[in-house]
């Protein structure tokens, strides 16, 4: 059986990201991804268990905020941004802003069913989904911003 726990840990202590439960069986992972010029950018992925989500199996479901939506943005250039994602899509999710108000938010997501997910496939999946939300973030909204 798949221990999600187990497998977000093993992935953090292997990569030496940071991670955190930040309320029972919801981790935030701070994934470190390198750039060409050596230097290093950071992007949070938030990784829980649905159970029943996909045709009545359990699921892992990750994400990663980019920005809040906005209808200036360039819809066509977001759309070809996410046929970059290998597990990850592109999306707009309700969210709240800082002060608690209501927004929409573009993230970076991916759903897995637990049934076919390891803890090498799992480490692939988060890496994708931090890469291409960190992207989006850089491009679209100006840097590490989430």
């Amino acid at each position: 059986m798949f221990d999600l726990k187990t497998a977000v840990t093993n992935i953090s202590n292997k990569w030496k990201y940071k991670l955190d439960e930040v309320s029972p069986g919801i981790y935030k992972i701070d994934v470190a991804i390198k750039m060409k010029d050596d230097s290093w950018r950071y992007q949070n992925v938030w990784i829980w268990e649905i159970k029943g989500r996909h045709f009545g199996k359990d699921v892992i479901y990750m994400n990663s905020r980019c920005g809040e939506y906005n209808p200036n943005l360039n819809h066509y250039k977001l759309l070809k941004e996410g046929g970059y994602g290998t597990f990850a899509q592109v999306t707009v999710t309700t969210d709240k802003r800082a002060d608690g108000s209501p927004c929409e938010t573009l993230i970076v997501q991916a759903v897995q069913p637990v049934e076919l997910t390891n803890e090498t496939i799992l480490n692939e999946v988060i890496y994708d989904v931090a890469f291409n939300g960190d992207i989006i973030e850089q491009a679209y909204f100006g840097g590490d911003n989430n």
